[in-house]
C-alpha cells in the first residue's frame, strides 16, 4: 500500500477516535481543512512540523502517524525531536 494512504488512513484514525470532524481537528490545529483532507486521502502527506502538531492534538506519537512506529502510545508531544 502506498505509505501516503497509510499515513492518512492513521490521521483519520486518530481523528475519529476523538469523534472529531475534520473541521474540528483544522480549527484546534490551525492547519486547513482542505490541508487534512488531502493527508487522509493519501494524496499528500504532513511535514514533521505539521506531524508534531497533529500528535500534539491527537494525542498520538507523530512517529506513528508518520508510520515511523507501529506504536501510537508512543511520548507523542516530543516524538518528532527525537526523530529529527
Amino acid at each position: 500500500m502506498n505509505m501516503k494512504k497509510i499515513i492518512g488512513g492513521r490521521i483519520t484514525q486518530a481523528r475519529k477516535a476523538n469523534g472529531w470532524t475534520i473541521k474540528i481537528l483544522a480549527e484546534r490545529t490551525g492547519l486547513g481543512a482542505a490541508r487534512i483532507g488531502n493527508w487522509e486521502q493519501g494524496t499528500r502527506s504532513p511535514g514533521p512540523e505539521e506531524a508534531k502538531i497533529l500528535s500534539r492534538e491527537l494525542r498520538v506519537a507523530a512517529s506513528w502517524l508518520l508510520c515511523l512506529t507501529d506504536n501510537p502510545q508512543g511520548e507523542y508531544l516530543d516524538s518528532l525531536e527525537v526523530i529529527f
